[in-house]
């Protein structure tokens, strides 16, 4: 989905089947690939889930971070080489002038999760898409690189869409929730009432699947999951992609899928319980 709204799935055999992407009343999908290329990485922009992966190993961190301000904000070469030190600096890498002359192998994984916050905000983009930001990181630097991410989104007035499966990240972090299951919208409601009053049977299965502290010590504890598995998304099933994994299913589930219902106020749910 996140590839999708950059436009980066190739065509073929990506396609638009249809929909809009809209962005200050425009339709992204109109655009041409010039004009796309200009908003990437200066209106929008985007952290990968991998950042070892994502960072270009043969290429200087201070390049990487100079490249989209002299393509994007038209600097000079110097003037793009000291705006990338500061930006290291900013996202609280040390030595960053020192830094700036390294190669991705010479960085630990949360020091690269920096630089690509770093590449992120140089061009202060309006909307930041955040994949797992802090996938393969220790507890601690997982905190520190959502912190730093918070600090980025109030300095650059910025929106933040944060992908994630943690939900103690969701709850810490986020004002909306919307919750996907087979590459559709399930349920989708403020963070407090999501977690509050979930009516999605995928939303309560994700909630009740989380390891709770205060259990930890009981004895013969049974680990609640959700049995089955993620239906195929080139053969899904009639009806509700969920049905076969639900504890609350019925034949209507099967016969057709409902559109998302507004049962409170702002809160939205697909199911059929709620029609």
């Amino acid at each position: 989905m996140a590839l999708s709204l950059m436009r980066l799935i190739p065509q073929p055999p990506g396609k638009i089947a249809s929909g809009e992407i809209l962005y200050k009343g425009d339709n992204i999908l109109s655009f041409s690939d010039a004009k796309m290329r200009k908003m990437r990485g200066n209106d929008i922009s985007m952290i990968f889930q991998e950042p070892m992966t994502s960072l270009n190993p043969v290429f200087r961190i201070g390049e990487q971070i100079a490249e989209s301000l002299r393509i994007h904000q038209e600097m000079s070469r110097q003037d793009a080489s000291d705006r990338a030190v500061e930006m290291l600096d900013i996202v609280g890498i040390p030595s960053a002038r020192q830094r700036a002359k390294e190669y991705p192998y010479q960085m630990s994984g949360g020091m690269r999760q920096r630089v690509m916050i770093a590449i992120a905000f140089a061009c202060n983009p309006n909307i930041l898409i955040a994949d797992e930001p802090t996938t393969a990181l220790d507890v601690t630097i997982q905190a520190q690189i959502l912190n730093l991410m918070r600090e980025m989104k109030e300095r650059n007035e910025a929106s933040i869409l944060l992908i994630t499966h943690d939900l103690g990240v969701v709850a810490e972090n986020t004002q909306r929730v919307i919750v996907m299951y087979a590459g559709k919208i399930v349920e989708t409601a403020a963070v407090k009432e999501l977690f509050k009053n979930p009516l999605h049977p995928y939303t309560r299965g994700l909630l009740e699947s989380v390891p709770r502290k205060w259990e930890a010590g009981k004895q013969n504890r049974i680990f609640t999951t959700i049995k089955g598995r993620v239906p195929s998304l080139i053969d899904l099933p009639p009806g509700c992609s969920f049905y076969n994994r639900c504890l609350e299913c019925s034949d209507n589930c099967t016969r057709e899928e409902v559109e998302l219902l507004e049962v409170n106020e702002n809160h939205w749910v697909r199911c059929v319980k709620y029609r």
